[in-house]
């Protein structure tokens, strides 16, 4: 482990800022950045830490070149990550050139791109075809699955290609692309598979087969996927001299951003389009390095750039001109816990002025964490309001380690009317757990409903059905069975949307005639209804589990989520949540995602639970629910004014204001997925501790003037230790009172403190529609 003292030594906040005193580069700049800008030929690294400028120095380096040394634009080649960084580093170059007089003719060949969109620039030139035709050929998302079904299914006459292989489709294209990364032939890949994946080499033969056949049939039907945009590309620089000149001389100049985040192959595309001039500048930092689970390597890429230029020149840029010195001063003592490469070393330095202390709030658990951070909020908002500043809810961040912790926050905020909106994941409202198991509990009241109304009738004051079942309760009961009819471990979740339109309006007929004690095949001709026979089980299943869990929860909806949960649900999502990904736990290892990702529907359904046992019956349950989401969606209206909530991965390259970090807690944050256990009795090897640290890091430096971190006592219905990131930070957790160590006191109930959330909304009479 690295002492701090293995990083730059100096951590004085002076530094030398002054305005370039040659006339061409008109940027006020401190001697770091304008060294790295008025660098002309050969291999560079900008080692840029967080909040230096690093586009700035990008954007002006390029104008210099264009300018100043008179290169053109389409011998320059820039390459960053994502459409959007290109965009707005295409943007900010074309407006500082216009300021020197260039007009968009002038500069029509520049190439500000990511690479993926430099990979389809090549491989639609080999193929002689026009964007809209290389377009129509790529696979992704859904047919791409599909296609990797008509593999995996099991084999037929009609269908030769079947492996009659159940696996997790996601998971196994996830292993198909780190081997296209490694620039795997799929010949050649079992032993690739059986290192990377940690299997025995019988199943990493059944992935070498996939593999072999995905490729076969994507080549027999002239079908390319996003990792072929890399993949393909240096495979025709590899088998075609002629065709790699053609490239090499193409562009004199490169500039690559976010380097450390670059696989093998992605660095290797860039090595071979530098030759042989190599004239080329990588930007990055390796202390924000946290796509590794991508197959990303700064050790293959930045890390590597002492060996692959021996004479390259390496720029440090520490000079952070975001955020204040106590925020740097945790952020430098954080990341000093990890090992640094040599010639790599840098420090954080500041150039603001103090600000305000670093907070570090304990709280009792994931429900009492977020109400505090919601109160912290409001008060927060409120005092900028009434100091007339400029700041408000769209200046705070609330990140998480993963997306389904934010659901709690959600929840809260919906409570104190807080605006906000999810960034890069689905509402905790609009999540298809969520959806699920609310729309069960619509049928379990349902149900109940129509037993009162059995009930009623034979007594002395009768009701109607009309009186009993509005058409609003007929609405909500059809959607509710519409979200579980989708749901895939239920036999007829191959009907169509226009099928199940068909029959759902007989959802009550067969429920009442299942509580009525009469066959359903009888009922259903009585009505004239026709249920196909091959759904009838399903449907009998169906009321079999929502009349078990109605005589055993009590109408309490907690218990009934439990009970929902332990019959049916939690088997559902083990079974049939590979088809199901939302993409937005991409934060995780490929070859934990199917459980990873079943940990957070699981923790979902917890937080259900949680918000349940605060109410007495499943109806005020599903009409407070109704109430929040109305309360969200109403606050969120003005979308320019809105709490951001989000995971630590999507705010790379943001930064705000305020920033909460929230689930410091050991297995939350760091999470347990970074311990490996070696061996059964054998010691734990934190073999991913590394880069959680570093995305620690990389949330710490997103604050420009108040940072506050939280952590929770308990976890799981367990004790929870906070995470070692704070103690790393040099800081200390307290309680909502101030106190230190508030973990001496766990173990004394008369010290844990009383839950004083805020009252729930009072229900309506009938809930709006939760689907």
């Amino acid at each position: 482990m690295a002492s701090q003292g293995t990083r730059s030594k100096s951590t004085s906040a002076s530094h030398t800022t002054r305005k370039s005193t040659t006339p061409q580069i008109q940027l006020t700049a401190n001697e770091q950045q304008l060294a790295a800008i008025a660098h002309n030929n050969g291999p560079a690294a900008f080692v840029a830490a967080a909040g230096t400028g690093k586009t700035t120095i990008l954007v002006q380096r390029l104008v210099r070149l264009i300018a100043d040394e008179h290169i053109s634009p389409e011998s320059i080649l820039c390459v960053t990550f994502t459409r959007a960084a290109a965009d707005e580093m295409e943007k900010r170059a074309l407006k500082a050139l216009k300021a020197k007089g260039y007009n968009a003719k002038d500069v029509k060949g520049l190439r500000v791109v990511t690479f993926h969109g430099l990979g389809h620039q090549i491989l639609r030139e080999k193929l002689e075809w026009t964007p809209q035709e290389l377009n129509k050929r790529l696979v992704s998302g859904e047919p791409r699955q599909w296609l990797s079904e008509d593999i995996l299914r099991p084999w037929r006459s009609d269908r030769s290609r079947g492996m009659n292989w159940d696996v997790d489709i996601s998971d196994v294209l996830a292993a198909v692309d780190r081997a296209k990364e490694a620039m795997i032939k799929p010949e050649q890949s079992s032993d690739f598979f059986r290192d990377h994946l940690s299997i025995e080499m019988e199943l990493a033969e059944r992935y070498q087969d996939f593999f072999c056949r995905y490729e076969q049939t994507k080549q027999k039907e002239k079908l390319y996927d996003l990792s072929d945009l890399i993949y393909v590309p240096l495979q025709l620089f590899q088998g075609s001299p002629k065709f790699r000149k053609t490239w090499q001389g193409r562009y004199q100049y490169l500039q690559v951003d976010e380097t450390q985040d670059t696989n093998p192959s992605q660095y290797q595309l860039i090595q071979y389009l530098a030759a042989p001039i190599h004239n080329v500048v990588v930007v990055g930092d390796p202390d924000q390095a946290i796509y590794q689970f991508r197959g990303a390597s700064p050790e293959a890429s930045i890390l590597s750039f002492r060996q692959m230029y021996p004479k390259g020149i390496i720029y440090r840029i520490e000079h952070n001109y975001r955020s204040t010195p106590q925020i740097l001063d945790a952020a430098n003592k954080l990341i000093s816990h990890n090992e640094t490469t040599p010639g790599f070393e840098k420090m954080l330095r500041p150039t603001q002025d103090d600000g305000a202390p670093v907070v570090v709030t304990a709280y009792e658990d994931q429900e009492m964490e977020a109400d505090g951070i919601a109160m912290r909020v409001s008060s927060l908002v409120k005092g900028w309001r009434e100091q007339h500043t400029e700041q408000s809810f769209s200046d705070i961040f609330i990140l998480s380690r993963t997306n389904h912790h934010l659901a709690s926050v959600e929840i809260a905020f919906a409570r104190h009317g807080i605006p906000y909106r999810t960034v890069g994941g689905s509402s905790f409202f609009k999540r298809k757990t969520t959806r699920d198991m609310l729309a069960y509990l619509a049928l379990l009241d349902g149900l109940r409903i129509y037993q009162d109304y059995l009930t009623a009738r034979s007594g002395s004051n009768p009701q109607k059905w009309d009186d009993v079942f509005t058409p609003i309760h007929c609405g909500e009961q059809n959607a509710a069975f519409r979200v579980i009819a989708n749901i895939p471990s239920q036999d007829y979740a191959t009907r169509t949307t226009k099928t199940s339109h068909r029959f759902t309006p007989t959802l009550f007929a067969t429920l009442t005639a299942h509580a009525g004690g009469r066959p359903l095949l009888q009922y259903c001709q009585e009505t004239s209804y026709m249920i196909p026979a091959e759904f009838q089980p399903a449907i009998k299943d169906l009321i079999g589990l929502i009349q078990r869990v109605a005589n055993q929860c009590d109408n309490h909806p907690a218990k009934a989520i439990r009970l929902l949960r332990q019959y049916a649900y939690d088997a559902h999502l083990r079974h049939n949540d590979r088809k199901h990904s939302d993409s937005e736990e991409a934060s995780e290892t490929p070859t934990h995602h199917e459980e990873t990702r079943l940990e957070g529907r699981y923790d979902e359904l917890e937080e259900l639970e949680r918000i349940g046992e605060h109410h007495h019956t499943i109806r005020h349950f599903l009409n407070s629910l109704a109430r929040l989401k109305e309360q969200a969606e109403e606050s969120s209206k003005n979308k320019r004014d809105c709490v951001s909530l989000m995971t630590v991965h999507k705010a790379k390259g943001l930064e705000a204001h305020t920033v909460f970090v929230m689930g410091l807690t050991e297995g939350i944050f760091p999470h347990r997925r970074s311990y490996t256990m070696m061996a059964e009795d054998g010691p734990i090897v934190l073999s991913g501790i590394a880069e959680e640290r570093r995305l620690a890091y990389v949330a710490y430096t997103r604050a420009q003037k108040q940072l506050f971190l939280t952590c929770i006592l308990r976890y799981r219905g367990s004790d929870a230790v906070a995470s070692r990131f704070i103690q790393e930070a040099g800081l200390a957790p307290t309680d909502e009172d101030g106190l230190f160590d508030p973990f001496l006191f766990r173990h004394d109930e008369s010290q844990s403190p009383q839950k004083t959330l805020k009252t729930l909304p009072q229900p309506d009479v009938v809930a709006p529609t939760l689907f």
